[in-house]
């Protein structure tokens, strides 16, 4: 007799809870750090680097993410109307869309502005300004979309957790005991 599947895979809820932070964290370093700081100040290089290098390591982490999700068991929906459930679908397709659209916005920008030859090749140096490029305005965009989408995504957990009381912290906790 199969028993049924309380909580998410470990590997599943590991990389929820590390792509969460890797994520907040980018924005935090994005918005606040590299986006304040000129492109000659003599850190701005090294930032980058940095930053191109979490960002492929997320797309990457999201790719392997979404294999696992597809493979593994998983528990069962939570009970809900059936527009509700599709609006929490659509909202974690959304998730996983804007994700890798904001890496690959990322790595276009990197494109134009000849980024990886700069940052490791070590030949040229940065432009004079990032926004002169299309590509940064989307990938700006982009961040502040799935930030919406994942402050959707938070709320709805909170009122599962403390309003319906449904327990929902204990599908994407590896210390649960369920």
């Amino acid at each position: 007799m199969l028993s049924e599947v309380k909580r998410y895979h470990p590997a599943l809820i590991t990389l929820h809870w590390l792509l969460a932070l890797a994520i907040l964290g980018m924005y935090v370093f994005g918005s606040f750090v590299l986006d304040d700081m000129h492109n000659t100040e003599p850190d701005k290089p090294g930032l980058l680097s940095l930053h191109l290098i979490i960002g492929i390591a997320i797309l990457v982490l999201t790719v392997v993410r979404l294999a696992i999700r597809v493979r593994a068991p998983r528990p069962a929906p939570v009970p809900g109307s059936p527009a509700a459930m599709k609006v929490a679908t659509g909202l974690q397709h959304l998730m996983y869309t804007l994700t890798v659209l904001i890496v690959i916005s990322g790595l276009v920008l990197a494109f134009s502005a000849n980024l990886f030859s700069i940052l490791f090749g070590h030949v040229g140096t940065l432009p004079k300004d990032f926004e002169d490029f299309t590509s940064h305005d989307i990938h700006g965009l982009l961040v502040n979309g799935l930030l919406a989408v994942v402050a959707l995504h938070v709320a709805a957990a909170l009122q599962h957790q403390f309003i319906l009381k449904d327990n929902i912290f204990s599908r994407m906790s590896l210390f649960s005991r369920d």
